[in-house]
């Protein structure tokens, strides 16, 4: 592996075996926003490790980041915003990995056509003030 990327072999096995069948594309990255691993989704769009997250698409994606916010608490966070360059609505989570200060799970869905049909919005998380 990479410098900056020594991550067990479980923590990536458990990783692939939760999330490469998820639709959207889902990375696990370190601390500093480095890629350590994605899934499926993410491959087939070109998401690699050792490369950093916010190197993914444009500024704009990534003016909302709350990785530090989530990594400072050590909680889930959750945000629901536009993209409007592609005219999408995405459900962002950032969720650090229990006993992993350095490691979070980061993953968008995008929900344009349920907000466009005038479908309620997501429930919120417990922990997140909505």
């Amino acid at each position: 592996m990479m410098q900056n990327m020594e991550v067990e072999q479980e923590i990536l096995d458990g990783f692939h075996l939760f999330w490469d069948n998820f639709p959207f594309p889902v990375m696990l990255n370190n601390k500093d926003r480095m890629i350590v691993d994605c899934n499926k989704a993410g491959r087939a769009l070109g998401y690699a490790p050792g490369t950093y997250c916010y190197e993914q698409g444009g500024k704009e994606m990534h003016k909302g980041c709350l990785a530090g916010k989530a990594m400072k608490r050590q909680s889930a966070v959750r945000k629901i915003g536009t993209i409007d360059a592609l005219g999408m609505v995405v459900d962002s989570y950032w969720i650090p990995l229990p006993g992993r200060e350095d490691l979070y799970v980061h993953f968008g869905i995008d929900i344009t056509e349920y907000v466009q049909n005038n479908q309620p919005e997501p429930v919120c998380l417990k922990s997140q003030a909505c």
